[in-house]
């Protein structure tokens, strides 16, 4: 009886908060918001909004809802993504990187086999 109080102690402790996602969060900083993590509400997604201009960058991420991920703003210079896995917002150029993969992949195998 008591490994049994002692196991469903421990399923309830090590359970995970639901949908919850974790998240990069800054409001408005020139270096990738790669620091401070912060956990949404359920049903919430990861933003990076990327602004450019000049030159310089500016970055802010963090929590919005489904609803603002279909928004884009009409800013030039600027980005804004949105995206479900935990810590996915840690920069645009991860997500460039990704998309990149399966090109070069294609490529080595269309120059070495």
């Amino acid at each position: 009886m008591n490994y049994l109080v002692v196991l469903v102690v421990g399923l309830i402790l090590s359970a995970s908060p639901g949908n919850c996602l974790r998240c990069y969060s800054c409001s408005v900083s020139t270096e990738r918001c790669v620091t401070n993590t912060i956990n949404c509400s359920a049903g919430e997604r990861c933003y990076l909004l990327l602004a450019g201009a000049a030159g310089a960058k500016a970055y802010s991420a963090g929590c919005a809802p489904p609803a603002a991920c279909i928004v884009q703003p009409n800013i030039p210079g600027a980005s804004f993504s949105c995206c479900n896995t935990d810590l996915c917002n840690a920069s645009d150029q991860v997500k460039l990187s990704l998309l990149l993969f399966p090109a070069l992949v294609s490529v080595w195998f269309a120059i070495f086999m």
